[in-house]
């Protein structure tokens, strides 16, 4: 199964969203024991997993990695023209399916390759996360990421807040609507199934006969 978000999200923010919508899309993926915390983005709760280091880890390596492609921000930002500029980007997350014929290696199951059983492993579930990250139209805008989100938002950080909510009742609707694909789980672990996340800056928004899923399947 494949399903796709479209995240809008102003560069001073867009760490922090993509954050928000990564670790949701995990929170309902994480079949084994975990413990359940809640974080915001600019007052909007979302759920995660306090007690997971490493896949918390690879979260933020793999934001910070698509941030250095194109979306980092600094107030000096504010005069240059590239900050007027809307970029545009991808997530992948996957999920796949360990054969039990198989030995279940731990290495390479976050994201590193290394497993000797990966081309044995079937996808069973991805996620595209399309991003659209607006420029900063303000210094002050980019303090407001601190704060509780209100009405006093410029028009990007709103359009992030907005679209950031739209998301998360997306994902909760999938998650709760799309059950029967699911492999069967034989592990207590708290991520039974290995799982894949990449990272892509894109060039430019795929034309509108050109959709974001065959687009993004020519660049990787």
């Amino acid at each position: 199964m494949e399903y796709t978000l479209s995240l809008v999200a102003e560069r001073s923010v867009v760490r922090e969203s993509l954050k928000g919508i990564i670790w949701s899309i995990f929170f309902h993926r994480l079949f084994g024991p975990i413990t359940p915390a809640m974080c915001e983005f600019l007052g909007v709760p979302y759920p995660v997993a306090s007690d997971l280091p490493d896949l918390d880890s690879l979260v933020d390596e793999k934001i910070d990695q698509l941030i250095r492609m194109g979306f980092s921000f600094n107030n000096t930002d504010l005069i240059s023209p590239l900050n007027a500029e809307v970029k545009y980007g991808v997530v992948t997350v996957r999920f796949l399916d360990l054969p039990t014929t198989k030995s279940k290696k731990k290495t390479g199951w976050f994201g590193q390759g290394k497993s000797d059983d990966e081309v044995d492993l079937k996808l069973w579930e991805s996620w595209i996360i399309q991003i659209k990250c607006l420029p900063v139209l303000s210094e002050s805008s980019s303090d407001k990421k601190l704060h509780q989100a209100d009405h006093h938002l410029d028009p990007n950080v709103a359009a992030s807040v907005s679209s950031f909510e739209d998301n998360l009742l997306k994902i909760i609707d999938i998650a709760d609507s799309h059950k029967d694909h699911i492999p069967p789980i034989t592990s207590l672990e708290s991520a039974p199934f290995p799982y894949v996340i990449n990272v892509e800056l894109l060039e430019r928004k795929p034309s509108e006969d050109e959709s974001w899923g065959s687009y993004i399947k020519k660049i990787l």
